[in-house]
């Protein structure tokens, strides 16, 4: 087993503030035998939403009840590498919505996942590490049929396949290409997630990326057969960049990560999402 210079890299992909389910994952897995434990927080805002695709103001929809969607999440992850090219994680989260009357608060999706990595760019100079990942969704405590939910409100697995490399010593790029299937009538959904990191020294980081995400469907939210009990089956697409900011310093890590929506359909159309995260690796 090698000693491996992205051990940074590693503990990063856990301080970046999981947003939504697998987009983001790291290719590069937790050193064999140790665990990373990661604490996050992000808030999201936003003052429209895209009804099909066309963007409405949160008043109008809601009937001037509220001018903004708000909804923050709370979620603790940890990491276990089980072997030098297998490891586990498992993710819980509550959240907490606010849009005017249609308010919610609850357990969030839990995940429990594993990760087995297929290519190593250290016993194959010149290749990146490519990372198989599968994992089990587990339904939260929320009603999934409404505008405020904190998901889809089903079971399912998520599956991706991810690749990144260390392309200097001080800058690296990843990509990944995934899919959600889920029970009951939630669509399955497909997406891909680009992003790049680098090291500006003295333990410091900066990373830029982007990510499309969109469920299978031909629904739209007050088109033809619509109705509120089928908020989870609708054609949702969300369009994200994110920039992110670390700060590593021996087996601890803290980061600040900014996004917003840049496009979508059916959709809050989130204007500012704030995260904050510390993770230990121990």
């Amino acid at each position: 087993m090698k000693t491996r210079p992205l051990r940074f890299a590693a503990l990063a992909a856990f301080v970046i503030v999981p947003l939504a389910h697998a987009e983001g994952d790291s290719p590069w897995l937790p050193v064999p035998g140790e665990s990373t434990l990661s604490l996050s927080y992000a808030i999201q805002k936003g003052d429209s939403a895209y009804i099909g695709t066309t963007d409405l103001p949160i008043s109008a929809i809601t009937g001037g009840a509220t001018s903004e969607y708000e909804r923050t999440t709370t979620q603790l992850r940890f990491g276990y590498g089980i072997s030098d090219a297998l490891a586990f994680d498992a993710t819980i989260g509550y959240g907490d919505v606010d849009a005017g009357a249609d308010s919610e608060n609850g357990l969030t999706d839990t995940l429990l996942g594993l990760s087995y990595r297929v290519l190593d760019e250290y016993e194959r100079p010149g290749l990146p590490t490519v990372t198989l990942r599968g994992a089990a969704i587990i339904a939260g405590d929320y009603d999934g049929a409404r505008l405020a939910a904190l998901g889809k409100d089903e079971n399912g697995i998520e599956y991706a396949v991810l690749a990144g490399k260390q392309l200097t010593t001080a800058w690296s790029a990843w990509a990944g290409l995934g899919g959600l299937s889920y029970s009951g009538d939630v669509p399955s959904a497909w997406y891909y997630d680009l992003g790049t990191r680098v090291r500006l020294g003295q333990g410091f980081s900066a990373s830029l990326g982007y990510s499309d995400k969109r469920y299978d469907s031909d629904l739209d939210i007050g088109g033809s057969g619509f109705t509120p009990a089928r908020f989870q089956e609708v054609r949702e697409e969300r369009n994200l960049v994110k920039l992110g900011f670390g700060y590593g310093f021996g087996n601890q890590g803290i980061a600040l990560n900014l996004a917003r929506i840049v496009d979508g359909r059916n959709t809050v159309r989130d204007d500012q999402i704030v995260g904050l995260s510390y993770s230990l690796g121990f």
